[in-house]
């Protein structure tokens, strides 16, 4: 007679720290599973959005032309500001191989007027009508779950921690026990002919063994945005125990506003900026009150931010002021540390491992990561149904 000692002695014949990360791999994972989902789905349509507007508006795609100089966005400023006299301009950007564009109001609100970076030509002038954005709709539920910031981000954010702590437990439960060939294969390849139960529990066991590297990557560099405490400790690792430098960077202008100097301002701004880089693109944040002066954010490389440079300037006088933000200096002359904290955009969306090939590999690795909460969900309804069977 069969009393279930035998049962119980083998589920008791792994070890404490198996059995946690069982536990943990199993609840952590049907808690979060959901809003993984949403986050990976969201994240892959955001990291190809140049690609697809490329595709969608092909008469907006201006390439860059090596040794020809932009022309500068106080011109273009300017120009905006005669068609539109009542409409406040936030900012005038030139996005690597895309139109400049000079937005009008908050940063997204679809007022855009699309001019060529290189003669000024107007391309696309603006609707002034708020208008749906696909790609700010999707980066909002990647972001916070589209709900209100304050609650959806930090769901957002520990999501993600959760789902990191998953993929380290899922490794234990991976772990073959005895490393013999039969083990191998059963751990290294899925068996395509085998039925639905075990079939399903190969894809999430094989293919989250493959992606869970850029997976704890993707989850690492999320978490860093989200999770001022991780943004420490790797701060805290990368530099082997140092702790941040305070950020620096003086707000305060030399003397009264005065709005009739800021055209000239932003133009000496330029000039002294792309004598320091060699930019192929640029972002330019407009002030618009009284304690806020000209930023400028300038691409070296197209579609990657590791190496971008930021300057301010005072708005009246056009003075280079004092930053010691991460993005201050170059990536070459910055220290580990901080070509980490340079890196992690690149490396959260793929391009620094090739561009558009990395991203290719991450849309991929981002679906498997996607499909784990399903086929995990899957394994344990399939283990609970037959129990209850």
């Amino acid at each position: 007679m069969n009393t279930g000692k035998t049962k119980s002695k083998k589920k008791n014949s792994r070890s404490l720290f198996y059995r946690i990360s069982a536990w943990l791999h199993l609840w952590l994972g049907l808690a979060s599973g959901i809003i993984i989902v949403i986050i990976c789905i969201t994240g892959i349509t955001w990291s190809f959005r140049d690609e697809i507007k490329d595709w969608l508006n092909p008469e907006l795609k201006v390439d860059y032309i090596p040794g020809k100089a932009m022309l500068n966005p106080a011109d273009l400023y300017g120009k905006a500001k005669k068609l539109y006299p009542d409409q406040e301009i936030s900012f005038v950007w030139r996005p690597t191989g895309k139109a400049a564009m000079v937005g009008f109001g908050k940063r997204n609100p679809g007022f855009v007027l699309h001019l060529h970076p290189y003669t000024g030509e107007i391309l696309r002038k603006p609707s002034l009508q708020k208008e749906f954005d696909f790609f700010e709709w999707t980066l909002k539920g990647h972001r916070f779950l589209w709900l209100p910031s304050g609650f959806g981000r930090p769901v957002i954010n520990y999501s993600t921690f959760i789902f990191f702590i998953t993929l380290l437990s899922g490794l234990v439960l991976w772990w073959p026990k005895k490393w013999t060939k039969a083990m191998r294969k059963q751990s290294f390849s899925v068996k395509w002919d085998a039925k639905t139960k075990r079939l399903n529990y190969d894809l999430h066991n094989v293919f989250g063994f493959y992606s869970m590297i850029i997976l704890m990557v993707i989850s690492m560099t999320g978490m860093y945005y989200g999770l001022p405490w991780f943004n420490k400790f790797l701060y805290f690792t990368t530099s082997l125990g140092k702790s941040p430098q305070k950020e620096r960077q003086e707000l305060k202008n030399e003397t009264p506003y005065k709005p009739e100097n800021l055209q000239g301002s932003m133009y000496i701004a330029w000039e002294d900026a792309v004598n320091k880089v060699d930019a192929k693109g640029y972002y330019l944040s407009v002030p618009k009150d009284s304690t806020e002066t000209v930023s400028l954010y300038l691409y070296p490389s197209h579609r990657r931010f590791y190496d971008l440079q930021s300057f301010s300037y005072d708005r009246n006088s056009g003075r280079l002021l004092a930053n010691t933000s991460a993005y201050a200096g170059s990536f070459e002359h910055a220290d580990f540390p901080v070509k980490v904290q340079k890196l992690n955009y690149d490396l959260h969306v793929g391009s620094a491992l090739g561009g558009i090939w990395g991203r290719i590999l991450y849309f991929f690795i981002t679906l498997v990561g996607a499909s784990l909460p399903v086929t995990g969900f899957l394994v344990w309804w399939f283990k609970k149904k037959k129990k209850t069977g």
